[in-house]
């Protein structure tokens, strides 16, 4: 019985150790954690200590739709530098957020996952931030146990349950090979973040996954304008070197090369005289002067221009919307009572007689509306969800890339352009219409993607395949659109190419400029002074039309008065010639700094105030100056040799 009672102690005592020494192993090996964050499942262990401070334990799975990104100290994280050095890379921490999960490792990178789910599309985003001197990240994936991969038209696709996914870009799914036991999700300096979500056929687009997609980041926009106009640039130098350019080739080169600071540089190396007169147009007038020949050319293209919104206006089409900017160009050309006239045409508009570059030209209306009419009800916008209805119908998924078709046949280039250009617009100058702003630059950044390593893109493209499967696009090669062609619809944000000016709410309706001034800004507006200041770089001269300018009787530039003269394109130095008929104002400027202030005394001359001097004034000094002008026009020494030469 003795023995017995000791026995059952001993099997006590025993227990006991063995429940210490499992809280002991627990507590040693951490603590699981498991999280579920939309669509992904995270699990792992960390190590507390007594101070509650977390020491992240391996292995760590982060599984999402069949999917499972895992680190084990056999198959870590790892990383290849700029020299072509491999790291294997310590995880130092783990963090969560309500809808992400980050982790924190040595060499200073981040990786981050965030699950976002739709009504129809589960999307992980994983990203990286990393320091310069590392290039790529390596992250070990593996399939789960239902899950399957998918070849179809030369695209693979993870199969799990009843949804196909997808990685959009690649990033080392699509190109790795599907019998490695090792393969790894590939981020670089260049693709810093992957997309891995539901596959979604061509003809069921996604809109709200389409912000999420790498071609539609705003990094992935910027580079691809910048590499755009690197190129273009390079072309342009090369065709300026052969002598084979044109107008437009010419006018996109000084723009470019303005941006860039190197105007003078630029017309010395492509000056006015490789264009003959004959062959300039307002086109290039800004850079190449000939103003009074130009001045003709801008105002014969306006009148076709108005005459075309009038005709359309009169038929009552909404095809007169096609046009592009047509709301200031109504203001700048004092027309805006047609502008009543386009509201009855856009509010009878049915949604079936809209394609998408239409739409998109209502869109604008409705943007340029409430810029020059801040005040009032704003009768295009009112049917801004028709006109986003018409352009999400004619989105289109082709591969990695994002396309818009008015007829799900073509894909128009220029109007592809422009059209993105006033989605980027509409999607920034409204917050709840973010997404648009993300469809413009897919949209610019997939069309430019077809082109190569070229700056020249066919105009055209034709859409090919069954939507069921896979669509592709086909160049129609029949034309080919150059990189002169393309730069004024792909590069909106440079100032340095010649355009209107609009003046309306800076100064009064009608008043606009033809320029390739960095800026212009009205100073003073009112019945006796109109004054206003332009700005481009210390040095350069530049050429300008600027129309709806009242008549004057003093001019000062420089703070100097100016007289007109014909011949004032000639001299070394600034000057105008003013059109009464027209109201318009050519003016040349040569900068001598970067802002320069032009001051019109409006009207006719006060009459002058008889003064009867002493008899002693008289004799001692008269009243005009040396070469004979009036004292109030004279300048110092240097003033006048100037002014002179410019036929002052």
């Amino acid at each position: 019985m003795k023995h017995k009672s000791s026995r059952m102690i001993a099997l006590t005592i025993l227990y006991i150790l063995i429940i210490f020494g499992i809280f002991v192993i627990q507590f040693t090996i951490g603590k699981t954690f498991y999280y579920t964050i939309g669509a992904m499942s995270v699990s792992g262990r960390d190590d507390v200590d007594e101070t509650g401070n977390r020491t992240p334990l391996l292995p760590l799975h982060i599984v999402a739709n069949g999917l499972d990104f895992y680190i084990t100290d056999q198959t870590p994280i790892t990383a290849k530098t700029s020299n072509n050095e491999e790291l294997s890379l310590k995880v130092l921490e783990y963090k969560k957020t309500e809808d992400s999960f980050s982790v924190i490792c040595s060499n200073d990178v981040l990786i981050d996952f965030t699950s976002y789910l739709s009504e129809t599309v589960e999307t992980v985003r994983i990203s990286v931030s990393m320091p310069s001197e590392i290039e790529t990240i390596y992250f070990p994936w593996k399939l789960t146990q239902s899950a399957r991969l998918e070849r179809q038209d030369e695209q693979i696709f993870l199969r799990y349950g009843k949804d196909r996914f997808i990685f959009r870009g690649g990033y080392g799914f699509g190109n790795s090979d599907d019998t490695s036991e090792l393969p790894h999700l590939i981020l670089s300096s260049s693709k810093k973040t992957a997309f891995y979500e539901t596959y979604i056929q061509s003809e069921s687009l996604d809109f709200d996954s389409i912000r999420r997609i790498p071609i539609a980041s705003d990094e992935e926009y910027a580079k691809t304008k910048q590499l755009f106009r690197e190129r273009a640039l390079d072309y342009f130098s090369s065709v300026i070197s052969s002598r084979n350019y044109n107008e437009e080739l010419l006018t996109a080169y000084m723009a470019e090369k303005a941006f860039n600071g190197e105007y003078a540089k630029a017309l010395a190396s492509a000056p006015s005289s490789l264009l003959p007169k004959e062959k300039r147009t307002y086109i290039s007038t800004t850079f190449y002067g000939n103003l009074v020949q130009n001045d003709n050319s801008l105002a014969a293209y306006q009148r076709k221009f108005l005459s075309g919104i009038e005709s359309g206006i009169a038929r009552a089409e909404i095809s007169v919307f096609d046009r592009e900017a047509l709301i200031p160009f109504l203001i700048n050309n004092s027309r805006a009572n047609l502008i009543s006239a386009l509201e009855k045409i856009a509010s009878n508009a049915k949604q079936e007689d809209l394609n998408s570059f239409l739409a998109a030209g209502l869109l604008e209306a409705a943007m340029d509306y409430a810029f020059y009419f801040p005040n009032k009800q704003n009768p295009f916008m009112e049917n801004s969800e028709q006109y986003e209805t018409v352009l999400k119908d004619s989105l289109i998924s082709i591969d990695t890339g994002l396309y818009i078709s008015s007829d799900k046949k073509t894909i128009d280039t220029e109007k592809t352009l422009r059209a993105a250009s006033v989605l980027i617009r509409y999607g920034s100058s409204y917050p709840d219409k973010g997404a648009w702003k993300a469809v413009g630059q897919a949209l610019y950044s997939s069309i430019f993607s077809l082109g190569g390593n070229s700056s020249s893109l066919p105009a055209s493209f034709d859409i090919q395949g069954d939507k069921a499967k896979k669509l592709g696009l086909m160049a129609n090669d029949v034309l080919i659109l150059h990189a002169e062609k393309l730069y004024p619809a792909a590069v909106k944000d440079n100032p340095y190419y010649p355009h209107e000016e609009s003046l309306a709410l800076k100064a009064e309706p009608g008043i606009w400029a033809w320029t390739s001034a960095r800026d212009i800004n009205v100073l003073k507006n009112d019945a006796k002074i109109f004054s206003f200041r332009i700005s481009a770089k210390a040095g350069d001269t530049h050429y300008m039309i600027i129309r709806g300018i009242r008549p004057f009787y003093r001019i000062q530039i420089h703070e100097i008065d100016f007289r007109t003269d014909p011949r004032f394109e000639m001299y070394n130095s600034s000057g105008y010639v003013y059109d009464e008929r027209t109201r318009t104002l050519l003016l040349k400027m040569k900068h001598k700094k970067d802002d320069e202030d032009i001051v019109l005394f409006l009207g006719r001359p006060p009459e002058p105030v008889p003064v009867v001097p002493s008899v002693q004034e008289a004799a001692e000094s008269g009243t005009d100056t040396e070469d004979g002008t009036p004292a109030e026009n004279s300048g110092s020494a240097e003033e006048k040799e100037e002014t002179s030469n410019a036929g002052n």
